[in-house]
């Protein structure tokens, strides 16, 4: 496959960045890979040191795949590629791939512990390259390697690149404090509305056909439903909590994923002092958004399926206390919402349905007292008319020699893909039923795709089912997990696909190739609960039945047991694809370099994504292959609106970019580089620190020795900032030295609440209180988190074991010597570690690596359990030091108890194998 070559505008981006050390920013959809995989090319050479920091495994993938593509032209040096460090490659591979050059893409984590190990040589880079450049903050590990790198050697170049315009837009100042952090002056901006982008792209008019399909009426009243539920709960938090503004926090916001992020960062300062109810709302929230993207996105089936998977969830098992329930399943709202979605699926019958139809119901697997409705996605409608008009055009086309491309449709998820797929593959394969009157209406006269119907009969076994598990354990599927249902859509209905192969009209049949993987009678509504009961009533009402009434049709052996299988057959049916019969159905989420390796005619967005109709775009203005766009939207629909939100956000995002950057001043030192590469506040605390923890007469800067694996923590870059020397080494014992006599075990509050139930943490602080004299526990908050242990709710005056401050106190007692610090933020634990180095000497870190090795290597908690160890340990004569030995011989305390005294002398010394012995076998 030949490379397209740049577009003007591209080749502009590529220049700047050659010219001048900047950060790129630019719009979705226009090539930033390609920039990206340009500039690797140009770096790519043994003469040069240049390392690729915040790749992807998939932006690594592509960056190999394009050097592989150039290796095959006749100018292409054989020596450029990409080299990749990961985890796996010793110390010794990443010191000859430094010295040989050329393109590192290596992990933050790597290659700050290279740098301050002096393993890479700090004369010989050339430059750092900036992936993803929005995630880059002050105390980030980025930002930690930028910083040794420019002060190890100052003529290296930065490059930064991003495509996300929007997260310069966030908080005060966002874009200064990034050019400061990666230490650069200048900024380019490249949206869509630039002059030379719109030259390139508007060159050549890409013939779009727009169909905004119209909503069924089931899906105005969920949306409207879940829209009502969104309102009265952002109306709510703002009103309680005194700390959200409703023209920011508003539904339209609430639509998109960074809601979530901007909520919970507006309120973790104060999360301590929140309600249950409303920090319950704040997860309601995330929740509900899914449920706003499932209505466009799902079929009727499986989103009645998800939405009482919630209420399963929030709902108590039988005898055990009522779990904590969602606060809009209450609502009115969430009831017309359970109700309407129900209704779009089936209806159940008030009265006695004909014995025919009964029947009917009981061979397809369905209860017989319910009528299908399944209701069919209108888009899967308009996605099967728009490809038998592909087809006529594609036929039409060959019939005069003209090649015809094959047809890509563009799916929003890898859900989404299986579901058109499996549609398309059952496309003439209907089950007839014989409906009364009364329930005809909006019901297709009792016809439905068998895909809906095996998705309904899926339905009832999983309530079956999750009706089981709710009477037997106090466990409930989760939101998000695989169903039966989800797993009957992803297989496809074999049946199906096997009547329409060999019974469908020769104009109407598909070949396929996979790529990546309100209607009927409604009553008064009822409580969301009361219908869920119901459903699982029918679903026990099937699950009584014998399975030997199901049809026989639905055996997937039938498949293959047909005499008519003879290889002409076999190659008509599963043969090589020609290009005009192909349909290729793919996600947004994998969509690099799919319109090139396809060369498709013709494309169908079955969901409206900015960033692909940009790369279709430029598809065209290489190409004059492809002949038309499909563009699919549901009219007047969160989908829409979605859409066009997110156009807004990246434009206005853009203009104040601009904006910020005609006013944008640069504070520069006397050799014209950036003043500041970190933030003030980490200026203010290194001068602070370093009067305080080096000696008066000492010029060298203070000391610590940091264990390799706290480098993931922002901690180890603030004390480089402050201005501390620090010293990466593999450690034992402590997270930190400070000096010979203190080591500091650091605690954030998710891994302290993990390591006390797990007892990790005990032994860690029997390790540093045996070989330290100073033993000390870190435990430090997030920035901008609150500080505090528990909640206002969560204090009670009664105390339990399971309780942190019961366990923590246990801490203490059971280590006198421990002491605890309390840290609001890691800025504070600089200062903290300041005040603990005044005065003392610098620690040693070949020593500080040696402390613990005499000790068994394996740790306990990796191979056994807590609760028996901590019963050996109990036992007079175990001591911390022997009970590994003991673990390793026995299995269990009862061949602990059946060994003889002779076995344990064998393992111990005689004094304490006959503690033990004597302990375990005298008379009660």
């Amino acid at each position: 496959m030949v490379l397209d070559p740049l577009l003007a505008f591209q080749r502009q981006v590529l220049d700047g960045l050659l010219d001048e050390d900047a950060l790129c920013v630019v719009a979705r959809g226009l090539g930033l890979n390609r920039i990206l995989a340009e500039l690797a090319r140009v770096c790519a050479t043994p003469r040069a040191l240049v390392f690729l920091l915040n790749a992807s495994d998939q932006d690594e993938d592509d960056l190999q795949h394009y050097f592989m593509q150039m290796r095959s032209g006749e100018t292409t040096d054989e020596a450029s590629t990409v080299h990749i460090i990961k985890n796996e490659t010793n110390a010794t591979l990443r010191a000859q791939v430094y010295r040989q050059g050329g393109l590192i893409s290596v992990t933050s984590r790597i290659l700050i512990v290279d740098l301050l190990n002096n393993v890479v040589p700090s004369e010989l880079i050339t430059g750092v390259i900036v992936h993803n450049a929005s995630r880059v903050t002050a105390e980030s590990i980025e930002a930690f390697v930028l910083r040794v790198i420019r002060q190890q050697n100052e003529k290296s170049f930065v490059k930064a690149l991003s495509d996300a315009p929007e997260t310069f837009t966030v908080g005060f100042a966002p874009m200064d404090k990034t050019l400061k952090v990666l230490g650069l002056r200048h900024v380019q901006l490249w949206p869509r509305f630039h002059v030379a982008v719109q030259n390139d792209l508007s060159r050549v008019e890409t013939p779009v056909v727009e169909l905004r399909q119209p909503q069924t009426r089931a899906m105005i009243e969920l949306q409207q439903a879940v829209l009502d539920c969104l309102s009265a709960m952002i109306s709510e938090l703002c009103s309680t909590t005194k700390l959200l503004d409703s023209e920011t926090f508003n539904v339209e916001s609430s639509l998109f994923r960074y809601f979530d992020s901007m909520v919970k960062r507006r309120l973790n300062p104060y999360w301590h002092r929140l309600s249950g109810r409303a920090r319950g709302m704040v997860g309601d929230l995330t929740l509900l958004r899914r449920v706003a993207e499932l209505i466009t996105t799902y079929d009727s089936v499986s989103l009645l399926e998800y939405l009482d998977t919630l209420l399963l969830s929030a709902k108590s098992a039988p005898g055990a206390l009522p779990g904590p329930a969602a606060s809009w399943m209450g609502t009115d709202s969430a009831n017309i919402l359970y109700a309407v979605a129900r209704s779009r699926t089936f209806v159940r019958a008030a009265e006695p349905l004909p014995e025919s139809t009964q029947v009917s119901l009981r061979r397809l697997g369905l209860p017989d007292n319910i009528v299908p409705v399944l209701e069919v996605p209108p888009k899967l409608e308009v996605l099967a008319s728009i490809l038998d008009e592909i087809g006529v055009l594609n036929h039409a086309a060959v019939a005069k020699g003209v090649d015809a491309g094959p047809v890509l449709v563009m799916a929003s998820s890898a859900r989404e893909c299986r579901m058109i797929r499996s549609y398309l593959s059952s496309l003439h394969d209907y089950v007839e039923l014989d409906i009364p009157q009364q329930y005809s209406n909006g019901n297709n006269g009792g016809r439905h795709p068998k895909m809906m119907v095996n998705l309904l009969r899926g339905f009832f076994k999983w309530k079956a089912q999750a009706s089981g598990i709710r009477g037997g354990s106090s466990q409930s599927q989760r939101p998000g997990s695989i169903t039966g249902s989800q797993n009957q859509q992803r297989s496809g209905p074999i049946t199906g696909s096997q009547n329409q192969l060999r019974n469908a009209p020769p104009a109407k049949r598909r070949r396929m190739r996979g790529a990546s993987a309100a209607a009927g009678v409604r009553g008064p509504r009822a409580q969301a609960d009361v219908l869920e009961q119901e459903s699982s009533d029918l679903a026990n009402n099937i699950a009584a039945q014998d399975s030997t009434d199901m049809d026989s049709a639905d055996d997937a052996d039938e498949y293959l047991d047909s005499d008519e299988w003879t290889p002409t057959a076999f190659d008509e049916h599963f043969g090589l694809l020609a290009n005009a019969e192909t349909i290729v159905v793919h996600s947004y989420a994998g969509e690099r370099g799919v319109l090139t390796a396809l060369q498709p005619t013709h494309v169908v967005m079955f969901a409206p994504d900015a960033a692909f109709i940009r790369q279709v775009e430029m598809y065209r203005a290489h190409s004059d292959r492809l002949q038309q766009v499909y563009f699919l939207v549901y009219d007047n629909s969160l989908e829409e609106q979605r859409y066009l939100s997110a156009m807004r956000r990246e434009r206005e995002a853009f203009e104040r970019l601009i904006g910020d950057k005609a006013k944008l001043v640069v504070p520069l030192d006397e050799r014209g580089t950036m003043a500041s590469p970190g933030s003030r506040l980490l200026q203010t605390v290194a001068n602070r620190t370093l009067r305080s923890a080096r000696n008066a007469e000492s010029t060298e800067p203070a000391t610590v020795v940091v264990d390799v694996r706290e480098f993931r923590a922002p901690l180890a870059s603030l004390l480089h900032a402050a201005g501390f020397h620090i010293v990466p080494r593999t450690l034992d014992v402590g997270d930190y030295v400070l000096h010979n006599d203190l080591a500091v075990e650091r605690k954030s509050l998710p891994d302290l609440i993990g390591s006390l139930r797990s007892g990790r943490l005990f032994n860690q602080a029997a390790a540093m209180t045996r070989h330290y004299t100073c033993a000390a526990l870190l435990v430090e908050f997030e920035v901008n988190a609150s500080f505090s242990l528990q909640t206002i709710g969560g204090l009670t005056d009664t105390i339990s074991p399971a309780a942190v401050s019961s366990q923590l106190s246990m801490l203490t007692l059971a280590f006198p010597r421990l002491r605890v610090l309390w840290s609001s933020s890691p800025y504070e634990t600089v200062s903290i570690f300041a005040e603990l180095k005044q005065g003392r000497d610098e620690p040693d870190a070949e020593r500080a690596v040696r402390v613990g090795q005499d000790d068994m290597a394996v740790e306990r908690d990796s191979l056994y359990s807590a609760a028996p160890v901590a019963l050996l340990q109990a036992v007079p004569g175990v001591t911390l030091k022997n009970y590994q030995i003991l673990a390793q011989r026995f299995r269990s305390m009862r061949e602990v108890c059946d060994a003889s005294r002779s076995d344990l002398e064998q393992l111990l010394d005689a004094g304490p194998a006959k503690q033990i012995y004597e302990f375990l076998h005298q008379a009660s």
